[in-house]
């Protein structure tokens, strides 16, 4: 479906204003423009729509390819080549380009997690026991962590758990992560913070996801769906105005108030948005216009580089001018962005994409890809029918399947 890319556009130009407009201090000493901004202090939960989206995407995928002969080293070589290379590249960045930058006079690059933690994944462990990002690049990928952890544990549970239990396990999940927020928030300094970067803490938000997946390829459950979206709507509405209610009350992402079901309340709405998107064609009509479908289809390469870039300019332009007004550091995240939208470009065109057809040689059954397990048509406006019929076999992708 084109409009999941939309969708993912959507995350990521959440993130892209919370690192460029709304998270700056510019602003500070203009009480308007501070009001305004403060309107934005939630787009930080961009993060949340991708943990969501991810959920069922990678769960969906995972779901219509479970007896497939080829289930594990297919899924893991195919992630390797979608994720690897540009990890890669933006740590050797961040490790070497100190060194080579001093002679431009560019500072401020900073990182004091070891190098180990980013190869393994674990950089979210040494956040949550130290209460710092510890890099002011490579701190974006505590989340990239956390999906790392997760792919470790979904394809086994969906492979050997029987789909009856599965949702046993998914609504586990869901209701566990805001438990493990409330102990966290009361277990020494950086319990908040801790609760912010660990995967069983962030598990609600990836559960509605695979729960998302789950009603979609379940064809009772997806017509009863379709038949009341209606209340799905209405759900959607009240959410919005729980989560507006949030907003105002003061929350950011270090503020657990109300026990920690703040990031629940966010992957409810996240999950709800897109489920009225595979309900609503209106919906899927605004996710599915070019520009958010571009920003999608580039999304992983400015998620990991657009911080970089905005350290780069704004180290450059310091550099050039050594008194700064607000119009000054409002341009360096701005000008840090659009380098980073040119750069995940050529990446996504000469590094990821190139790639991603390298890693697609890697097949589920021999010489297809389509799974064993239909999944439903995803076009609720008409009756429900297969995606494939079984002579079909072999001539489409399997629903879910990303990248």
């Amino acid at each position: 479906m084109p409009a999941l890319d939309g969708v993912r556009g959507l995350a990521i130009a959440l993130v892209l204003l919370w690192h460029g407009l709304f998270s700056t201090g510019a602003y500070a000493n203009h009480p308007l423009a501070s009001r305004i901004m403060s309107l934005g202090r939630l787009s930080w939960s961009g993060v949340d729509l991708f943990f969501v989206l991810s959920g069922f995407l990678i769960g969906g995928n995972l779901l219509d390819t479970a007896e497939s002969k080829r289930y594990f080293s297919t899924f893991y070589m195919r992630r390797v080549h979608r994720i690897a290379p540009l990890y890669a590249a933006v740590l050797a960045f961040v490790f070497v380009a100190p060194f080579a930058m001093r002679n431009l006079g560019v500072t401020g690059i900073s990182n004091r997690i070891p190098l180990p933690y980013y190869l393994a994944f674990l950089q979210n462990l040494w956040m949550a026991k130290n209460g710092s990002f510890g890099s002011n690049i490579l701190g974006v990928t505590w989340s990239l962590a956390v999906e790392e952890q997760f792919y470790l544990t979904l394809p086994f549970t969906i492979r050997y758990v029987p789909r009856s239990r599965l949702w046993w396990i998914v609504t586990g999940m869901i209701v566990g992560a805001p438990l493990v927020r409330m102990l966290l928030n009361h277990t020494g300094t950086t319990g908040t913070f801790a609760s912010y970067v660990l995967l069983l803490s962030r598990a609600d938000a990836l559960g509605l996801g695979v729960a998302t997946a789950l009603v979609v390829r379940s064809p009772k459950v997806w017509e009863k769906v379709a038949s009341k979206r209606k209340y799905v709507y209405a759900a959607l509405g009240v959410t919005v105005l729980a989560v507006v209610a949030m907003l105002l009350s003061g929350f950011t992402a270090f503020t657990n108030e109300a026990l920690g079901l703040e990031y629940l309340l966010l992957a409810c709405l996240y999950s709800l948005l897109l489920l009225a998107t595979l309900l609503n064609r209106h919906l899927d009509a605004v996710f599915s216009t070019r520009t958010l479908r571009y920003l999608g289809t580039i999304a992983y390469g400015l998620y990991l580089l657009h911080y970089g870039c905005i350290w780069v300019v704004h180290g450059i332009a310091r550099r050039l001018c050594q008194e700064q007004s607000g119009w000054m550091v409002l341009s360096v995240p701005v000008a840090g962005i659009a380098m980073a939208m040119v750069l995940a470009t050529l990446s996504w065109e000469y590094l990821e994409k190139p790639l991603i057809k390298w890693g697609h040689r890697y097949r589920y059954d021999g010489n297809s890809d389509q799974p064993k397990v239909l999944t439903p048509r995803l076009d609720v406006r008409k009756p429900y029918t297969p995606l494939v019929t079984p002579d079909q076999r072999g001539q489409v992708q399997p629903a879910g399947t990303i990248a």
